[in-house]
């Protein structure tokens, strides 16, 4: 819901494709620089759009949420009647043969016949072509044929045929419910293994011990930036916790402090330890690596080495991993000797080091710019048998593109493809990203990158589209990010916060506030996404060019509760957006009370901000406030630069002499003439009787 308007996640979405089809149809992409030198099929390669029904929907749609007319009526002006020809059309094109009950008969002995005897590449063959025309035989999603087509790798289609017969009061074996949970998380599908969890509470089953543990464990290990992973997999460890299912189980408490320490929250996650302490229970080495791992992401090194001691003290021998935690909380603290001299202790002790424990190295000296060192540290881990993988070479690859170095990561690309090595998304998206924030051909060769990926089978990520629309916004072409979001979700990709964020931005730039709200809106109903603060800043700079300063208001106070919890400073763009838009209005009184509000809360503004309010004050004859602006930000250690207030306020002076023409009459306006005078600029200041006042006067200003 946002500001009391409530908005399904399907409708959101849809309507949001809608707003882009009319809007895009005349789209001045094709005039932008992604554009520009390009042949017609190069650029479509890239911002080739799929029809809408193809838009793909969120996994885990909000419960009872539907597609109200009211919402489509929103944006008649989008669709110009596209949206019923398109299913009407759809529905023309079904086959008449579907909607009746003949097609299956042939089929079903066959699928039969392929169950019992193991066929699983024809049952998956014969299941999809059931599924497509939408007609199955009675009884064909049993728990054999679920628990068979999980097992050889063939999750989609067997969530396919599980939810198809959703509704219909079906019970299945608990083995079942695990094995689409496993498989969920095997393919990269968690939030489809949440529901398969959820469903198994539902169906009457009690989830054991197994189940518990490998849900919240293969939550916390998710990545996906901008995605509630850490969130979900933290609530099912407190349902747990209160269940006191977990009572006594030390692997279950383990799974707790790895779900606490996933948000941050260590001491909470020490406290898990002491009470298995205190309860008999004898943590091992894991339980410790967790508690390692979460005090190295808070950086409390301190902590780290009274753990280690205690460990020591307990004879908790140390493992790889636990070598490898530390290693990284060095290097991540840019104290590589340290590092490197715990990597050489693990093999004193006999330890045998992973190439995890090199890679961590390696990224250290190219997070130091130590390309030499990086190098090095490749050629030892050759010598111990340690092969390179991936990882390795994607990890140099992005230290030569921070670097500032193309042509060395370049170099590091071959090689890597010359050891047989294959390079992953990732390792293109650093190249991309590279391409397009150092090469003087940014747009080219990211286009001739994606081309790259597409010959070595590679295929692109949320992350690729995410680094095109970046590259986008900072090269001036806000045009060419929604055909990109479009483009990211007709491929099926999941967009994450920084794809909304990118899109609302964009929307923005283009004069479309109105639709970067409707974007915002189905952020927010997205459950596979986070909102964070970029993401309200952005929606507040979109409010407030919408001249809905109230909601904008509203949503900074938002930006202001995450920052608080986050322990940051007040949003500085969210704050910024607000004053701008005042400063447009000319509301001087409304644009200081922001910057006022700024400066309570800790906040210290940047030249932008004190540029806009002073521009402002001098538009509006606040010279006084002006004044005021100027004191403040030199109690809080900002260096004010004089010589450019001096050439605007000249400049300003100028024009209303053109104005006024050779009017003689002395200005007696007081705040002018003190600014003129802490500006050095001829004034008559000191020549009127406003000295007797100054003590006064200074005594009532504030900010």
């Amino acid at each position: 819901m946002l500001f009391g308007r409530p908005l399904a996640p399907d409708a959101a979405i849809f309507a949001l494709s809608l707003c882009f089809e009319a809007h895009l149809a005349k789209s001045v992409a094709h005039k932008s620089c992604i554009c520009r030198g390009l042949r017609k099929p190069a650029v479509q390669e890239v911002l080739q759009t799929r029809p809408l029904l193809r838009v793909a929907q969120p996994k885990l749609p909000i419960a009872g949420a539907t597609f109200r007319k009211g919402d489509v009526a929103l944006h008649k002006d989008w669709t110009d009647g596209s949206a019923g020809a398109v299913h009407t059309q759809a529905s023309s094109r079904e086959p008449a043969s579907i909607r009746g009950l003949s097609v299956k008969r042939p089929l079903q002995k066959p699928l039969e016949q392929a169950i019992t005897d193991g066929n699983w590449r024809e049952t998956v063959a014969l299941v999809e072509k059931l599924l497509l025309i939408g007609s199955l035989p009675d009884n064909i999603a049993s728990d054999q044929l679920l628990k068979g087509l999980c097992g050889r790798g063939a999750f989609r289609t067997a969530w396919k045929l599980y939810k198809s017969e959703q509704g219909q009061s079906r019970r299945y074996q608990y083995s079942t419910y695990q094995a689409l949970i496993t498989s969920a998380f095997q393919a990269g599908e968690p939030y489809d293994a949440v529901q398969a969890f959820r469903d198994l509470q539902q169906s009457g089953l009690t989830p054991n011990v197994i189940t518990w543990s490998s849900m919240i464990s293969s939550l916390c290990k998710q990545r996906r930036k901008g995605a509630p992973f850490a969130q979900l997999a933290y609530k099912l460890w407190k349902e747990l916790e209160a269940s006191g299912l977990a009572t006594g189980n030390a692997a279950l408490y383990a799974a707790g402090m790895n779900a606490s320490v996933g948000l941050g929250y260590v001491d909470e996650a020490a406290k898990l330890l002491r009470t298995m302490q205190n309860s008999g229970m004898r943590p091992d080495v894991r339980a410790y690596n967790t508690l390692l791992k979460g005090y190295a992401s808070a950086h409390e090194l301190g902590a780290m080495q009274a753990t280690l001691a205690e460990m020591e003290r307990l004879q908790v021998a140390p493992s790889l991993v636990t070598y490898n935690i530390l290693i990284d909380a060095f290097v991540n603290e840019g104290r590589l000797e340290q590092a490197a001299a715990k990597l050489k202790e693990a093999q004193r002790l006999g330890l045998r080091l992973d190439v995890w424990s090199y890679n961590t190295l390696i990224k250290g000296y190219c997070l130091a710019k130590e390309a030499g060192n990086a190098r090095d540290v490749l050629e030892a881990m050759k010598l111990q048998n340690v092969q390179p993988n991936v990882i390795t070479y994607t990890t140099l690859v992005d230290g030569c593109v921070r670097a500032g170095d193309l042509f060395l990561a370049e170099e590091v690309l071959r090689d890597m493809q010359f050891m047989g090595v294959p390079p992953n998304t990732v390792t293109f998206n650093i190249m991309l990203r590279g391409y397009c924030n150092l090469s003087t051909r940014p747009i080219q060769d990211a286009i001739s990158t994606l081309r790259s990926m597409g010959m070595a089978g590679v295929v692109p990520s949320t992350d690729t589209f995410n680094t095109l629309m970046s590259a986008c916004l900072s090269k001036g072409d806000p045009g060419a990010v929604p055909r990109l979001f479009r483009r990211l979700i007709s491929l099926g990709h999941t967009p994450d916060a920084l794809s909304y964020t990118s899109l609302i931005t964009s929307l923005t730039r283009l004069g479309r506030p109105e639709d970067a709200v409707l974007a915002f809106r189905a952020m927010e109903a997205d459950a596979r996404v986070a909102v964070d603060l970029a993401a309200l800043n952005a929606v507040v700079d979109a409010l407030a060019r919408c001249g809905r300063m109230g909601d904008a208001e509203m949503q900074l106070d938002r930006a202001m509760q995450l920052c608080d919890r986050q322990g940051r400073p007040p949003p500085l763009e969210a704050y910024g957006a607000l004053l701008a838009e005042y400063a447009r209005r000319r509301d001087a009184e409304a644009a200081l009370s922001v910057l006022r509000d700024f400066f309570e809360r800790g906040g210290t503004p940047d030249d932008q901000m004190f540029d806009t309010v002073m521009d402002l004050c001098m538009r509006t004859g606040e010279f006084r406030r002006a004044m005021q602006v100027i004191r403040a930000m030199e109690r809080v250690g900002q260096q004010v630069d004089k010589g450019r207030i001096k050439r605007a306020l000249e400049d300003l002076l100028r024009q209303q002499s053109k104005l006024q023409g050779r009017q003689r009459k002395r200005s007696r306006n007081e705040g002018l003439e003190r600014l003129k005078f802490w500006l050095g600029i001829p004034n008559n200041y000191y020549e009127s009787d406003w000295q007797a006042e100054q003590a006064q006067k200074e005594s009532e200003e504030s900010m």
